[in-house]
């Protein structure tokens, strides 16, 4: 369960708290930087920095495989994190943010996004806009986010807020607190994403297999329609295509198929004739953590261990939002 609370007070911690978040991944990151910006004392454990679903990401703005209670607050933690992806591209250019005009095409008409009114382009698409076949669609302006860039900028930017990061293996989450300061208020925030099926024990985590292809070559705007079951797009980068994908549950092989590779293929190329093959430079695979709802809560057992997994594809979508409601959890503690 999540609470509909979204922001903070800056003052809140008010310096005398101290956190260690388990998770290395974007929502891990994004908490350590958000904790650490308003006076924590931070330190981040993981099993690694450098393999994980976060670092395969296509990373394009938009609310995918999540489910939060209430339903509302999954557009509300994303717009909270639109708006910071918004300011770092304007005011950073080494984050590997920028705002990229996308469009999403329709088998059927369909409403406007409940967080339409807070981005600064959207419009309708008309039929035949872009091919007879889709009954229109939606235009839209949102942040593009180069993982290889973005998160190693986040972990500079948390350590130079003085965050300490160190790499383990824990067998049970609490185990973190050991690496806690001295702190009259130490709080472990479990950012473990699929992990929190060990260190939890949380069955209702489940891996939703991802693959995606690199292409060189730029389609201009950013394209997928709303097939779930085809689950075709293309997602401009400055530093390469990002094609896919693949949305198979249960499925936890992190080896490229060829299969699946020529699938999205043929499937983005029906999107994008123009797509050249020959351009292609590569393929990776993740495994998005899903659950049938996104947690962010204090455990009933322990207020100060924190739960914010279970994001799905959406995790860089809702990173910061998630960041803002577990500093109110610290805060209300």
């Amino acid at each position: 369960r999540a609470r509909a609370r979204a922001g903070a007070r800056a003052d809140a911690t008010d310096g005398d708290a101290s956190a260690v978040v388990v998770g290395g991944g974007v929502i891990g990151l994004t908490v350590a930087l958000t904790l650490a910006e308003r006076g924590m004392d931070v330190r981040v454990v993981a099993a690694s920095f450098e393999r994980t679903t976060s670092s395969v990401a296509a990373a394009f703005w938009f609310p995918f495989i999540v489910r939060t209670e209430p339903a509302a607050l999954s557009d509300a933690w994303a717009i909270k994190s639109y708006e910071w992806y918004r300011e770092l591209a304007r005011e950073d250019g080494a984050c590997g943010v920028e705002m990229r005009r996308c469009r999403e095409f329709l088998k059927a008409p369909a409403p406007a996004a409940g967080w339409a009114n807070a981005v600064e382009h959207y419009r309708a698409l008309e039929r035949g806009e872009h091919d007879e076949k889709y009954a229109g669609g939606y235009e839209f302006d949102v942040p593009v986010i180069a993982m290889p860039k973005f998160l190693p900028w986040l972990r500079t930017r948390c350590e130079a807020l003085g965050v300490k990061f160190e790499t383990r293996t824990l067998a049970d989450v609490r185990e973190a607190r050991a690496f806690a300061s001295n702190s009259e208020r130490a709080f472990v925030v479990n950012c473990t994403g699929l992990g929190a099926r060990r260190l939890v024990n949380d069955d209702l985590v489940k891996p939703v297999r991802g693959q995606v292809v690199y292409l060189k070559q730029d389609c201009g705007y950013g394209l997928f329609d709303d097939d779930p079951n085809a689950l075709a797009y293309l997602i401009p980068r400055a530093d390469c295509t990002v094609l896919g994908g693949t949305a198979q549950v249960d499925n936890d092989s992190l080896e490229p198929d060829d299969a699946d590779e020529r699938d999205i293929i043929a499937k983005c190329k029906r999107l994008w004739p123009e797509l050249d093959e020959t351009k292609v430079i590569g393929t990776n695979v993740g495994l998005r953590p899903s659950r049938t709802v996104v947690r962010c809560e204090r455990d009933p057992a322990d207020a100060t261990l924190i739960h914010a997994y279970g994001h799905g594809g959406a995790g860089v979508t809702l990173c910061r939002g998630t960041a803002l409601e577990v500093l109110a959890l610290i805060e209300d503690a």
